[in-house]
């Protein structure tokens, strides 16, 4: 039998069988979940990087009232509290968190959220609002996705070639995001002019900059609607690849420039992508000097009392293809085995 997501079909047999249900009535050991959400929207109709969306807005509701539904939901200031006890919870507690700071987690997301009675925080790159522009990723896809031209050929960082088919063109953008992620594009503005000048797409850069992200009367409403803010670095970059000079204004900077917009202290921060790599012992020794509290990994995890570090916590990153069924089943494995092989 061909089974087209076989994550979705063993979440789903395990949710009939009364399996979730079992380890969600049994995962009374302490923990903090923190789920992570980056953009809310549909993919499809976007041509901008689809890995960065994390639900429909439809999917999103039926995982926030699951959050809401099967744990104690907390409030980053809350987190900040109970970090003085070793994280000492009595019962499966959770944190909804989102990353970057899109326009769609203003309009789409905020108003679910405040239906729902779920508080959550959000952690903003203030580069991207101060001088705004495409995040890197957001750019290859756009310019890939724009183009005309059957290939693009780039000489520059290395020779590579894509061709660009009619229909979705997942391939050729993942193929030059790749450049990225290797560390292989060392001077930005330059490999940026190279690829629209290759693909023949002229980019408003501040148009679609101030367009995709929520800008500073946005951040400031959803504090006042009670939601909560983190820094998530100044201009998005790979934190472990930089000096310690350069670490230390991304980090810096962020934390003041937030602190300037929205009149209140900023203690907390999401490592830019934050999986193992991106960050290092450098990186946390700086966050404490920097006055942050509490710092977020993209490590795969919930928080125990008395065993997780504030400034590595780790975090459960919602995908869009993460169905409400899929997520339920994924949340119970981490709460109650500490790992899920979902």
């Amino acid at each position: 039998m061909l089974i087209p997501n076989k994550r979705e079909f063993l979440a789903r047999r395990l949710v009939d069988l009364g399996l979730i249900r079992l380890l969600e009535r049994g995962a009374r050991r302490s923990s903090i979940l923190v789920a992570t959400f980056h953009r809310i929207g549909e993919p499809a109709a976007s041509p901008f990087f689809h890995g960065v969306y994390s639900a429909s807005p439809e999917a999103f509701r039926a995982e926030v009232t699951q959050l809401r539904d099967r744990f104690h939901l907390i409030t980053l200031d809350e987190l900040v509290g109970l970090a003085d006890s070793g994280f000492a919870v009595d019962r499966p507690t959770a944190l909804i968190t989102f990353d970057d700071g899109y326009r769609d987690n203003l309009e789409v997301a905020l108003p679910i959220l405040e239906e729902l009675g779920a508080p959550a925080t959000f952690f903003i790159p203030t580069g991207f609002f101060e001088n705004p522009r495409l995040p890197w990723w957001d750019h290859v896809a756009y310019v890939l996705n724009q183009s005309r031209r059957e290939r693009v050929a780039l000489d520059w960082p290395e020779p590579i070639t894509v061709d660009l088919p009619s229909g979705p063109r997942i391939a050729p953008i993942m193929a030059v995001i790749g450049l990225y992620l290797d560390g292989k594009v060392g001077d930005e503005p330059r490999f940026r002019a190279h690829l629209e000048e290759r693909a023949g797409v002229d980019v408003d850069e501040d148009a679609l900059g101030r367009a995709s992200f929520m800008g500073w009367p946005g951040v400031r409403q959803l504090v006042r609607s009670g939601m909560t803010i983190g820094a998530h670095s100044h201009d998005h970059r790979r934190l472990s690849a930089l000096s310690e000079a350069e670490q230390r204004y991304e980090l810096v900077e962020s934390k003041r420039i937030l602190e300037r917009e929205i009149g209140r202290e900023v203690h907390s921060l999401a490592y830019p992508f934050g999986w193992s790599g991106t960050y290092d012992e450098q990186t946390l020794r700086l966050a404490h000097q920097a006055g942050y509290r509490l710092a977020f990994s993209s490590q795969t995890g919930v928080n125990r009392p008395g065993s997780s570090r504030p400034l590595e916590l780790s975090r459960l990153s919602v995908g869009y293809h993460d169905s409400p069924p899929l997520l339920r089943a994924r949340m119970a494995l981490q709460t109650a085995l500490g790992k899920s092989f979902l």
